[in-house]
């Protein structure tokens, strides 16, 4: 082995093992765990092969719902944010005098914690509407956001869009 080759193994190997243990061993830790019995606290652990898999895709209603709820979110977050984010990225294109404010801005909300954004929003959807309703007696405000199925929905895209917004 040249000595140039040894150098990159000797640069490389670090991030290689920092890679192996960091992303491939959990996988492969709980690819080995789908094909068991065990509820993550016991001891012993029963390996039962592929049967978790059939009672998932076979008898677990939820599992269907689960996958077409992700489904439909993914969908629809991946057109909307990408529509917003190529509108306002053609807006802040053009000569304006706030135009880095403005991507500074739209940028916030993507660096921000999600613990936080869910605290923000939380009190916007149960406080801040309520009082905008007091305010312009608009119906939009006075909707149950977050207790309402449907809305809540809407709510999860919506801020998720306007999180993403910044890195898109």
């Amino acid at each position: 082995m040249k000595k140039s080759n040894k150098e990159v193994l000797l640069f490389t190997l670090p991030c290689l093992i920092f890679i192996g243990l960091i992303f491939y061993a959990p996988f492969l830790s709980s690819l080995y765990y789908s094909l068991t019995k065990w509820n993550g606290i016991d001891a012993d652990v029963v390996f039962i092969g592929l049967d978790n898999f059939k009672k998932i895709f076979t008898a677990d209603s939820d599992f269907w719902k689960s996958l077409f709820f992700t489904l439909k979110y993914s969908v629809l977050f991946i057109i909307l944010v990408n529509l917003v984010s190529l509108f306002l990225a053609t807006m802040l294109v053009k000569k304006m005098k706030l135009a880095n404010f403005l991507r500074s801005l739209f940028f916030v909300p993507y660096i921000m914690s999600l613990i936080l954004v869910g605290f923000i929003w939380r009190f916007i959807f149960s406080q801040g509407f309520a009082i905008l309703f007091e305010k312009t007696n608009l119906g939009v405000f006075n909707l149950s956001w977050l207790g309402a199925p449907n809305l809540a929905f809407i709510s999860i895209v919506l801020v998720s869009v306007w999180q993403g917004l910044g890195f898109y």
